[in-house]
């Protein structure tokens, strides 16, 4: 097979004869093969004869045949549960159901452990591990003998081991490359690192190119070669004509001034120009004379030519000059002495020799303020150096208060103000404010101007009696305004009442009044109201200014100094069933049910309501102040306080232009006993247009 060896013992292939049969993977998997399954049938017996075959594993394994003679039993049937040899059993290994499998070998269960019995053809056990079974494949060769052929001929692991590629020449770089066979006209070769080389060629020929892989290439033109000679040909066949200047080298002095060798010239090389000639090869010749002590043209004087004396690059000596560092000297007497320094450049130093200081203008000046050495003294911006005058803001009673200029340098002249003044990226004052923070910071006496409304009043933008306010204030950071608020408006929107404020936060006053908003007393099927008529926007010590709708309300002032037309449009202002009271309705209402000739009773009291003799001097009360001065049905101030218009016309003045007379209830502040009674008789009268701090008004509302 291929020079492949089988060495298979006999038990073992048994096991290997019926697995072929039964596996689908390794032909050494043995332990996978002819399983039946608890209670099996009896297993195979040997293929020779001998000794009975051992009985058959649980589950049905293959008995084990003997080694020689007559036919072994069949094994016994497995009896289907776990019966085995735990410690030897390869099925049943240590644990039951622990079935043995190693790659490439034939298992076998030894002390509980599984183990390789042997390996299987083409498999070997190189690394002694069990447990990867006999991981090396590799094919013995007939006989297993190592040969240089790229192959692992005894299986070893090891490929062609015993050849030395580097040095054999038989196999020199690679197996079979024979450094002989391959070169030619070589009549001696060796191996060297991997690669043939010469070591003699045959007669005749040589290897002039050096190139080992061409043999000797070369054809002798002298056979045999000798020494080289100076002749034109290449005698000893290197592949040089002439080669080593053959009977050449001896010196010569043609090539000398006169052809004497004077100074720093040197006699030549006698050369082999070719067939048989030869040429002087000139040693060093004359050169331009310089001052280095050396006769440099060769015509018997040294350095020719110079004074040392008075040479300020060679002054008493060849190369001692007289130059300094960024400056000039002379030489005197074969002595240098400095002279001045170049343009730019100033001796500052005496230790140092020469100009060690560079100057940072080419033509020094006065110095400034600006970071450089002008005056080449040294010293950049001189303490002695004044600033512009009125360069900084230094205006008192500012931030920028004693502020002086300082030096800085490149940066010039800057004002060092303090942390309250503002400046740019410059360090120069701006000319406007940036900074909101109380504090004049461009110091031109005016603090925050860049935001002028600082201080004035502001809102949350919502109306009526949901609007916050307060005032603008300088922001944390101090780059823009905000509101702060310190008047909390109401929560949310309420009812509209008749009072000069926006109550439902809607941006409209006293819009769409309900009934309710107005403090009234019934007088049948008529409301007439329970307080004189007020401005909405009255208080307890001013009367107010809105004039959009007349209010009845206690405790502010009562609305007075209108003409009639006035009164009536502020009652029909409420709604379309408010009016003026007839007076006939506001008589009945101070009387009462009872007819009473005040509305407190049918007897004066004084002071009770709001009449002449009730204060010195007489003035004008809140509505309902004084409590008794009050109806059954709770009608306030009907006698007293005010003269009330009435929409009841008693006349004409029959004057151009002609006026209406109206009649007036109730009497005033200004009123006697006798005009406070509830009853119109003596009531008093007024034309139309009369205004008048005593006259006020009441609405009535019909049904």
């Amino acid at each position: 097979m291929n020079g492949l060896r089988w060495v298979i013992s006999g038990g073992l292939a048994a096991l290997f004869a019926a697995s072929l049969t039964a596996c689908s993977t390794e032909s050494f998997c043995f332990t996978n093969c002819g399983e039946v399954g608890p209670g099996g049938a009896a297993g195979v017996g040997g293929s020779s004869g001998g000794s009975s075959g051992t009985a058959g594993f649980a589950g049905g394994i293959v008995g084990g045949g003997g080694n020689g003679g007559d036919a072994g039993a069949a094994g016994e049937a497995g009896s289907g549960g776990c019966a085995a040899d735990l410690t030897s059993d390869p099925l049943n290994c240590g644990t039951c159901g622990n079935k043995c499998s190693l790659p490439g070998a034939f298992p076998a269960c030894s002390a509980g452990k599984c183990v390789i019995d042997q390996c299987a053809p083409g498999r070997f056990d190189l690394d002694k591990n069990p447990d990867n079974g006999c991981e090396y494949a590799c094919l013995l060769t007939d006989p297993p003998t190592e040969v240089c052929d790229g192959l692992d001929n005894d299986c070893n692991g090891k490929v062609d081991e015993g050849t030395d590629l580097q040095q054999d020449k038989n196999n020199c770089g690679a197996c079979g490359v024979n450094c002989e066979a391959n070169l030619t006209n070589a009549s001696a070769t060796d191996c060297v690192e991997g690669l043939c080389a010469i070591t003699q060629c045959a007669p005749g020929f040589g290897d002039a190119n050096k190139v080992p892989s061409d043999g000797c290439e070369y054809t002798c033109p002298v056979n045999p070669p000798v020494d080289e000679a100076c002749n034109g040909l290449d005698d000893d066949c290197d592949g040089n004509v002439d080669n080593g200047n053959p009977g050449g080298g001896q010196p010569c002095t043609e090539t000398c001034p006169n052809g004497t060798c004077l100074g720093q010239c040197t006699p030549g090389i006698r050369q082999c120009a070719g067939d048989g000639t030869f040429l002087c090869i000139p040693g060093i010749g004359p050169s331009i004379e310089t001052c280095d002590g050396v006769d440099n043209d060769c015509n018997g004087t040294v350095d020719d030519g110079f004074d040392l004396q008075n040479d300020p690059k060679n002054c008493g000596a060849c190369g001692t000059s007289c130059d300094v560092p960024n400056g000039v000297g002379s030489c005197q007497a074969g002595a240098c002495v400095f002279v001045e320094c170049k343009p730019g450049f100033a001796d500052l130093d005496p230790a140092q020799p020469g100009c060690e200081y560079a100057c940072a203008t080419p033509v020094p000046g006065v110095e400034v303020c600006d970071g450089i050495d002008n005056d080449c003294n040294g010293v950049v911006d001189d303490t002695a150096i004044l600033p512009p005058a009125g360069f900084c803001n230094s205006k008192a009673g500012t931030p920028c208060a004693g502020t002086q200029p300082e030096c800085k340098g490149a940066l010039g002249w800057i004002c060092p103000y303090g942390p309250d003044a503002e400046v740019d990226d410059q360090g120069v004052l701006r000319g406007i404010e940036t900074r909101c923070d109380g504090k004049d910071g461009n110091c031109d006496g005016q603090i925050d101007e860049s935001f002028p409304l600082v201080g004035t009043l502001c809102d949350d933008g919502k109306f009526g009696a949901c609007r916050s306010t307060g005032a603008f204030q300088c922001n944390a950071t101090q780059d823009a305004l905000e509101c702060v608020l310190t008047k909390p408006g109401q929560d949310a929107p309420g009812a509209e009442v008749c009072d000069g404020v926006d109550n439902d936060c809607n941006g409209l006053v006293d819009d769409d009044l309900p009934d309710s908003a107005f403090a009234m007393v019934p007088l049948g099927a008529v409301m007439v109201d329970a307080y004189e008529a007020s401005r909405p926007d009255a208080s307890a010590s001013a009367s107010g200014l809105l004039a959009n709708v007349a209010c009845a309300r206690p405790g502010v002032l009562p609305w007075v100094a209108l003409p009639h037309a006035a009164a009536a449009a502020a009652c029909k202002a409420r709604g379309p069933k408010y009016r003026l009271c007839t007076a006939a309705e506001l008589r009945q209402s101070c009387e009462g049910p009872s007819t009473q000739v005040f509305p407190y009773g049918n007897s004066y009291q004084p002071a009770t309501c709001n009449g002449a003799d009730k204060a010195t001097p007489a003035k004008l009360e809140p509505t309902g102040s004084l409590a008794a001065c009050t109806t059954a049905a709770g009608a306030f101030d009907l006698s007293g306080n005010v003269t009330e218009w009435t929409s009841t016309k008693t006349g004409e003045t029959k004057t151009n232009p002609n006026f209406d007379i109206y009649q007036l209830h109730g009497g005033s502040f200004l009123s006697p006993a006798i005009g406070l009674e509830c009853s119109i008789d003596l009531a008093p009268r007024a034309a139309e247009n009369a205004i008048l701090d005593s006259v006020g008004f009441r609405c009535c509302k019909d049904p």
